[in-house]
């Protein structure tokens, strides 16, 4: 019999403290976070399904690690890529900061 004053052992677990974060790159906004989950593929597919077309926002696991996503993300000579790739938001330059697409060499041209 246990007294009034002592509680039973609770034996629901207690909820998950690491989330996986989608963050802003944008210098003016950086870090924002703009979602946050305990479920990985929540994260992913908030990023696939807002962010598609590349490194407006990027997925950091609650290690640290961050990636980012683009649905047509090239590799550096224009061939296909894995979707998901490492990131680094320090070194992110925004659009109208970057140089104009098509200066490299290896660019697609139309004749």
């Amino acid at each position: 019999m246990t007294s009034p004053t002592t509680k039973p052992a609770d034996k629901t677990p207690s909820p998950p403290t690491k989330r996986w974060q989608v963050k802003l790159t944008h210098p003016l906004e950086r870090s924002k976070v703009v979602f946050s989950s305990v479920s990985e593929k929540r994260a992913r597919a908030f990023v696939e399904n807002r962010y598609p077309r590349g490194e407006e926002a990027y997925l950091e696991s609650p290690s640290g690690k961050t990636e980012s996503y683009q649905a047509e993300r090239t590799g550096p000579y224009g061939e296909d890529a894995d979707q998901w790739a490492d990131f680094d938001p320090a070194s992110y330059v925004p659009p109208e900061q970057a140089p104009p697409p098509g200066e490299a060499a290896w660019a697609d041209q139309e004749a």
